[in-house]
């Protein structure tokens, strides 16, 4: 009876080897890339099961397009959000600008025009604590910017003088 019990066990651990060994085998992973120069043609090997088994395809090697180091161009959504908030302040419609300028915030909250926008939106709805707060938020990114510093200034001593 110990017999038995032992070929089963040595029938499983043969079965487990087999299996195990089976799936090492397999060529289910991608093949290792080889290196190669911008002249060097690529093959590409098609899937199993489309329109050919094994089939490879020779394309040539398209080097990725250069990375441009010029400054960063205002983001698109910023400029129609700036554009917006000015037809919502021309129209008289301060709460809508200051919205759109909020939207522009979120999306470049380090432009401290915006902040400036945003400042003079909040003085002209009497709002003077935050017109104060939001022109010098503007003047601690404005870096060397004199012009803006200088608006900044005033929105605050116009904001103070309205209080």
């Amino acid at each position: 009876m110990r017999m038995r019990i032992e070929k089963r066990y040595r029938c499983w651990e043969i079965l487990g080897l087999v299996v195990l060994l089976g799936g090492c085998a397999s060529s289910g992973g991608p093949p290792s890339a080889p290196v190669r120069s911008k002249q060097t043609p690529v093959e590409h090997r098609m899937p199993a099961g489309d329109s050919g088994a094994g089939a490879s395809v020779t394309r040539p090697y398209r080097a990725p397009a250069p990375v441009s180091r010029a400054r960063p161009q205002p983001h698109r959504a910023v400029a129609a959000l700036l554009d917006r908030a000015a037809d919502r302040q021309r129209a008289g419609d301060l709460d809508g600008a200051a919205a759109a300028l909020e939207r522009a915030l979120r999306i470049a909250p380090d432009d401290a025009r915006i902040w400036n926008r945003l400042a003079r939106v909040r003085l002209a709805q009497g709002r003077f604590r935050q017109a104060a707060g939001l022109a010098a938020k503007s003047n601690s990114l404005a870096g060397g910017d004199p012009g803006l510093r200088a608006d900044n200034d005033r929105i605050i001593a116009r904001a103070r003088a309205g209080r």
